[in-house]
């Protein structure tokens, strides 16, 4: 009996000590002590208790909607409308309102500047060659070129190249005005050209450094008769055809999309203040029934329309003929 409570003894005896010792090793937490958060005594004055009580003063603008109406705004809150009449920049460069998205999309002028890219690669080859035929060919798709990068510079909307296209568009529009004869001074410029635009292309930046106005001067851009060479071009071997047979509208729906919006675009530079015979009336009237048939055909690719693209087609030749019989440089 005594050694039995011996043994109980010592066996409550072990388990009180490593009671404590387990005790002695658990730490008590530690106390965190955080940072008072900031007091303050007034508010800053770049902000409002109350934003549209303080932030915002005066009517509405009732035009504030409308195209070429921008709204400039100062540190203090005040908000002041641009000057009536004025052209805003658009948010990413631009001209706001210059009405180009409605009339082309940002793919097509990207795909325009690639197709390009690839007649001047076979055009721009040896003197000889340029000095040949090779120059006419270079003024028109370098004139292409030009309108493509000044409707760029002046885009409403995302569209690449946007910020070197003023500067790539005055470098084109010179090369195609200097392409009016073969000699090897311009064929090296048309040379440079040709690089840079694999350069700009392949997503270098050859023209940094070089600057220009967004807004366009269409005189100095391109000249009438290389575009109607596009047009001619396009139009029978390719987009004619495709309106005319609905196997082959359905079958193209992609391209016969890009080359109506490119002569939507082209109408519409033909009738800009300072292109030829731009001053007279009945001449920027077929300019609009070129631009206005080609914008049909888009919607008709949209839809899947074929007759109304027919329509359209139809729309387009006569226009064309009645232009070329009174106009045709």
């Amino acid at each position: 009996m005594t050694r039995t409570w011996f043994v109980r003894c010592c066996c409550i005896a072990l388990m009180v000590v490593a009671c404590t010792f387990a005790g002695a090793q658990t730490k008590a937490p530690k106390t965190v002590r955080r940072a008072a958060p900031p007091k303050f005594d007034k508010l800053s004055p770049n902000f409002f208790a109350d934003a549209f009580k303080e932030g915002l003063q005066g009517d509405r603008p009732g035009n504030l909607g409308q195209a070429g109406t921008a709204v400039a705004a100062n540190v203090g809150g005040n908000t002041t409308p641009a000057a009536v009449g004025t052209t805003a920049p658009a948010p990413s460069g631009g001209l706001a309102g210059s009405g180009w998205a409605g009339i082309i999309s940002g793919g097509t002028l990207e795909d325009i500047v690639k197709s390009m890219k690839l007649q001047v690669d076979q055009g721009v080859t040896t003197p000889s060659d340029f000095a040949g035929k090779g120059y006419k060919a270079a003024r028109r798709d370098f004139s292409v070129l030009a309108m493509a990068f000044a409707i760029i510079g002046e885009y409403d909307g995302e569209v690449r190249w946007k910020a070197t296209a003023p500067a790539a568009r005055d470098e084109f529009a010179r090369t195609a005005a200097n392409s009016k004869v073969g000699t090897t001074g311009v064929f090296n410029e048309a040379k440079k050209r040709k690089e840079e635009l694999q350069d700009l292309v392949g997503g270098g930046n050859p023209f940094e450094g070089k600057g220009g106005e967004a807004k366009a001067s269409w005189k100095d851009v391109c000249n009438r008769s290389p575009l109607m060479q596009h047009l001619e071009n396009v139009w029978e071997p390719r987009l004619k055809p495709a309106c005319s047979d609905k196997g082959q509208f359905m079958a193209n729906q992609e391209k016969v999309l890009q080359d109506a919006e490119v002569f939507a675009a082209i109408g519409a530079v033909l009738a800009k203040e300072g292109m030829e015979d731009a001053d007279a009336s009945e001449y920027t009237d077929l300019c609009n029934k070129l631009k206005n048939a080609a914008l049909e055909i888009v919607d008709a690719v949209k839809t899947k329309n074929f007759d109304k693209a027919s329509k359209a087609a139809t729309e387009i030749g006569k226009s064309c003929v009645e232009c070329h019989e009174n106009y045709r440089s």
